[in-house]
């Protein structure tokens, strides 16, 4: 919790099981099959950390939409990365939608 009393975002109690429990994340890669089709990237960090960031922002801001993005705070992102890291340690940054 911050001084001025109020949690940091990696800090609130939320974050763990909304974006970091492998339980969670697996019951979101099912939703995510039903609505959309395979997930179609390699290895099962990088699902969970793509199911991770969908996460947040949907807890957060709700459903934005397909080509509506936000950056997330770096916290987050280094939380994120730390519980579910790439192998090699390659990650991409925010991409902007493109039009």
């Amino acid at each position: 919790m911050s001084a001025a009393g109020r949690y940091h975002r990696v800090d609130y109690p939320g974050l763990e099981p909304v974006c970091l429990n492998a339980f969670s994340l697996q019951k979101e890669l099912n939703i995510y099959r039903a609505d959309y089709g395979r997930l179609r990237l390699r290895g099962i960090e990088h699902r969970y950390r793509y199911l991770a960031y969908r996460g947040f922002v949907s807890w957060c801001w709700g459903f934005l939409g397909r080509r509506i993005r936000v950056v997330l705070p770096s916290c987050v992102v280094l939380r994120i990365r730390a519980e579910f890291p790439d192998a090699q340690g390659i990650y991409v940054g925010f991409r902007p939608a493109l039009d």
